[in-house]
């Protein structure tokens, strides 16, 4: 095992592949830390399909364009912050839709049921602890 993968799985890195990302604005009033960050990544990148990795850890889900120099538009949404977690259509790349208070963060890639699911198993997982205290 590589020092990069050794140093991954000591995260509680769960998924990590490449894929797209837009963000919709749906308004309301979002005052989470994920909505403030997707407002600056919406502001830099508008409505466009933004190629990069996606991370999924226990905890958050963060996302690195492939454009961006020394991680200036890196998203990191606490999933706590998620609203729900939905799978769109599509044949080859499917979509998932991620929804905060005031954003729908879209996800383009391959797989895109089993991120969905891995995603929605997080949460459920995060939401049973959060309960549990």
């Amino acid at each position: 095992m590589s020092e990069a993968q050794n140093v991954d799985m000591s995260y509680g890195v769960l998924f990590s592949k490449t894929g797209h990302l837009m963000v919709e604005t749906t308004g309301g009033a979002g005052s989470s830390e994920t909505d403030a960050a997707l407002d600056r990544f919406q502001a830099l990148w508008g409505a466009a399909w933004v190629p990069g990795r996606l991370t999924l850890t226990s905890l958050h889900l963060n996302y690195v364009p492939h454009r961006a120099g020394q991680g200036l538009a890196m998203i990191d949404l606490t999933l706590r912050d998620l609203t729900t977690v939905e799978l769109g259509g599509g044949r080859v790349s499917r979509t998932i839709e991620l929804r905060t208070d005031r954003h729908v963060v879209h996800v383009r890639c391959h797989s895109a049921p089993v991120l969905a699911q891995q995603i929605s198993g997080a949460l459920d997982q995060l939401r049973k602890k959060h309960r549990s205290r």
